[in-house]
């Protein structure tokens, strides 16, 4: 299979997540004024219901294939055999899962939700359905962000069509479950083409290590689902639910682009350190650790300056609890995203997912203590203050554990943020100037995002930020790639073999040398094949 280029699978990855951050900032303000705030907290507290049994027919298996695929993504045989190893695996966790589920609902819901709890179903069934784990395991985002593109698409033409009125909630829902769904059928046509007919399949053989990677899984579900869950238990009504769930949907949303590099780079770190190729592991990581803090600073500033300007226009009349909730949210998408490189690009690729378990069990606890004591005082406010305390306390165990076994030199991770949170400080002053000068009108909020953006990258590039001058080089380069091929495809009637080739991002010969220097002194080496857990 031949090897895809990262800077395509990233540029198709930023694709979608930006679709994913779009699509809410459309339907959203239509559904929050259409609903209500109390539907939209009754879907809140049912969806996070249904999450539960969704951790456990997943049980793990999505991490584990990223990682378990990408180590054997050049052997068809091979990683043919990991895919029905693993989809035979869900099945047998769907079907148990799933009836569970189903008695759930019969014994344990109100007649008049029930409705909505069997339309959440599906997203159980979609687990049989969904193999984008495996597309995305051997690098093929195009096909996947493609069909995903156009079937959100239809969602929101749907969705503007058919949801009217506070009695339709059960339509939304049903839309948003039946377009998941639909995005996935596709990716079977292709399937053919990547795998072959095996023996052999072992699909429980695993089990130990799907269960470590199901573990850390369920310390983030207690983290970010069952906050939603207890602000239900301990509220009258579904309002506080609202009020959170809509707050933290819009810090969410703008965190898929702080994350955005990390899905596409698991699977090529997985691959780098069975080849024992540490130089190139390591300097990956530092490059998606600057990334995080290029990108997350600026939104963390920004969400704390236009919040009481966004949340009146955005959600409506209502709302007004929200524009503090975000407030208290927005530092989030620093921790979370500091805490995803060390974990889901350096403790899973490289067998340590013990330690990224114990990272997000100590923050499950701290989430689930300060919950408790919160919740029933401050509502929706509390599990904010919860939810950002534990996201930290995560982020920082993990640095600790790295710091105290010398995995990697930690300081160069901070002392390269300097120059972001200098033009993050800088945009945030002018930005709050600015809002004084303005009304809460929809164009103003244009006018405060736009400076935002345009004078927090004007600032980089007047500090000469070396990533985000790669990363200009890097899409001007591709823009003339492109019109090149068509220009020789145009004249000699189809581009060469040469022409249509593309370079990983980053360059393998190009390493940064200033923090790998340290790794190369010590002589650091890859376990063995067999000895890639943590002792």
């Amino acid at each position: 299979m031949a090897k895809k280029s990262l800077k395509l699978n990233f540029i198709y990855n930023l694709i979608y997540q930006l679709l994913v951050i779009i699509t809410p900032f459309i339907v959203t303000p239509y559904i929050s004024r259409v609903l209500g705030v109390d539907n939209v907290g009754l879907y809140s507290y049912s969806n996070s219901i249904v999450s539960y049994f969704l951790l456990f027919a997943i049980l793990g298996t999505t991490t584990y294939a990223q990682r378990s695929i990408g180590y054997v993504q050049a052997d068809k045989e091979a990683r043919s055999r990991k895919f029905w190893e693993i989809y035979i695996f869900r099945l047998a966790t769907v079907g148990v899962t799933l009836g569970a589920y189903m008695l759930f609902v019969m014994l344990g819901t109100a007649p008049e939700q029930r409705i909505i709890y069997l339309i959440l179903s599906l997203n159980l069934v979609n687990v049989i359905i969904d193999i984008s784990w495996f597309m995305l395991s051997i690098e093929e985002f195009g096909k996947t962000v493609s069909f995903s593109i156009l079937f959100r698409a239809l969602n929101i033409a749907f969705i503007f069509l058919f949801v009217k009125g506070e009695g339709d909630l059960w339509i939304y829902v049903l839309l948003t479950v039946a377009f998941t769904v639909g995005g996935n059928l596709p990716l079977w046509l292709f399937l053919p083409k990547y795998i072959c007919k095996v023996k052999g399949i072992k699909p429980f053989k695993d089990i130990k290590t799907v269960l470590q990677m199901f573990l850390p899984t369920i310390a983030v579900q207690i983290y970010t689902v069952l906050d939603k869950s207890m602000i239900g238990w301990f509220t009258e009504g579904y309002s506080e639910n609202g009020y959170y769930e809509q707050a933290e949907k819009v810090v969410k949303i703008t965190l898929t682009l702080v994350t955005s590099l990390g899905l596409v780079m698991i699977p090529r770190i997985s691959q780098k350190f069975k080849e024992g190729n540490l130089a190139q592991v390591y300097s990956y990581l530092y490059k998606s650790y600057r990334f995080v803090w290029m990108m997350s600073i600026p939104i963390m500033f920004g969400l704390i300056v236009i919040a009481d300007t966004f949340v009146p226009i955005f959600f409506g009349d209502g709302y007004e609890p929200c524009i503090l909730l975000i407030q208290i949210f927005s530092p989030i998408v620093i921790a979370i995203g500091l805490s995803n490189v060390t974990g889901m690009q350096y403790f899973v690729p490289t067998g340590k997912q013990n330690i990224l378990t114990l990272t997000v069990v100590i923050g499950a606890v701290v989430n689930f203590v300060l919950n408790l004591c919160l919740i029933p005082f401050f509502h929706a406010l509390g599990a904010s203050i919860a939810s950002v305390v534990a996201e930290f306390t995560v982020c920082v165990a993990g640095f600790i554990y790295c710091l105290k076994q010398k995995k990697f030199n930690i300081k160069p991770i901070f002392t390269c943020s300097w120059k972001y949170w200098l033009a993050g400080a800088v945009m945030f002053v002018a930005l709050y100037l600015l809002k004084m000068a303005l009304t809460v009108k929809v164009w103003c909020l244009l006018v405060l995002f736009f400076s935002g953006v345009v004078l927090y990258f004007v600032l980089l590039l007047v500090l000469r930020d070396n990533l985000f001058w790669e990363i200009l080089r890097t899409g001007f380069g591709m823009i003339g790639k492109i019109f090149h091929r068509r220009s020789k495809a145009a004249t000699a009637g189809a581009p060469s073999e040469s022409d249509t080739a593309t370079a990983d991002m980053p360059s393998e010969n190009n390493t940064e040398t200033s923090p790998l220097s340290e790794i190369e002194k010590r002589g650091d080496s890859v376990p063995s094949e067999n000895n890639t857990q943590e002792e």
